[in-house]
Order: structure tokens, then sequence, then C-alpha cells
């Protein structure tokens, strides 16, 4: 079967970079999408073997659609690409049908070796540092990383209820177990550890 890559990122530095790798390992279709929308409305049109995914695109967080898309397209593989710290979101690999999750800041070496593998649909373990690391974030599950994302971008709790599909006193218990994990004593408190512990959003 012919290997036909989607690529999920919004910034076309990084897209060039992944595509020219691609082409490198013999991969000739690669196509690419830059917003949640847009993956979701690609992959409906079109038939991919794999999927680069970056986690923030301009439109919400991608961690809200891997369960569909493992729902819909089981037989494609999914490499989490991203700049968001892997020992906070690496557990994402044990929540969804994730290859592998690579660190934007990863070597050139580091790269290769991981898209090599992915493409080949070779196992790879996603190595998480040690998470005794004094990063507050690592602690909180993948539904609270999720409302993390809006609370950072200062969306309200009934807002976060109606895009999430949730109750509003299920999203109220959640940001209270969010500030209490990552002791957070008010919301700038909040986003002043997001920029510390680099979570981007």
């Amino acid at each position: 079967m012919e290997v036909k890559v989607l690529v999920a990122e919004d910034h076309s530095i990084v897209k060039m970079g992944l595509t020219a790798i691609l082409n490198k390992l013999s991969v000739h279709t690669v196509g690419d999408v830059s917003t949640c929308g847009d993956l979701m409305n690609e992959l409906a049109i079109n038939e991919y073997t794999h999927l680069i995914l970056d986690i923030i695109l301009p439109d919400g967080n991608t961690l809200e659609y891997i369960e569909t898309i493992n729902e819909k397209y089981p037989d494609m593989s999914i490499l989490v690409h991203s700049m968001q710290p892997i020992e906070v979101y690496g557990k994402i690999s044990n929540k969804f049908k994730i290859h592998s999750y690579l660190h934007k800041g990863a070597s050139e070496s580091e790269i290769n070796y991981h898209l090599e593998l992915f493409i080949k649909n070779q196992p790879l373990s996603i190595k998480k540092k040690n998470e005794d690391t004094g990063n507050p974030f690592s602690t909180l599950a993948v539904r609270e990383l999720e409302i993390l994302h809006y609370l950072l971008n200062g969306y309200r709790t009934k807002e976060i209820a109606n895009l999430l599909g949730l109750k509003m006193n299920t999203v109220s218990t959640i940001k209270s177990n969010i500030f209490d994990k990552v002791k957070a004593d008010s919301f700038t408190h909040l986003l002043q550890l997001a920029h510390v512990h680099q979570i981007s959003y």
C-alpha cells in the first residue's frame, strides 16, 4: 500500500521541513492542513495512511479530535509533533492510539529516526522525562489538559461546556482540579505558570 501522509501543522517552515524529510524517505504523497476544521474535512475526503499532528492549531486543540480520528480511521497511524512538554502531554499515548510523540525541539537525527520508524509502522516506545521535574502540569489528566487550553485562552465556564458538550458543573469541577493540582491561586497565576513551564496555548 502506498504511504500517504497528512501533516496538520500551521507553521509553513515546519511543514516544509517535514515534507522534505518525508520525501527523502520516499513518501511522495504528503497533504497538509492548518486547522482542526480542515483536518477533519480532509480526512473525510481523502484517504491517508499516516497523520502527523500538532496539538495546538489556530482553531482549537487537536486532543479533542484524536479519539474520533481513532474511531473513524482505525488503520491510520498517528504521530504527535508538538512544542508541548512531553512530560505533560506524552500521556496522551496511553489514552489514544499514538505511534510516537516527537518534540519540535528534537535533534535532526532524532526527527529522522522517529519519522522513519513511523512511516514503516515500526514500534517506538514513547519515553517521557522523569515526571518528578517540578512541572505541576504533568499531574493533569488528558481531559484537564483539554480544558486547560480553553482556560488559558480566556474562555468562561459556559463557553467551555458548550464547546466540549459538558455540563457546566462538570467543567467547574475540572477547573477547580486544575487550579488545585498546579497550585495556582488565580487566573493570572495560572498564566504565569503556563509561561514558566512552556505550555503553549
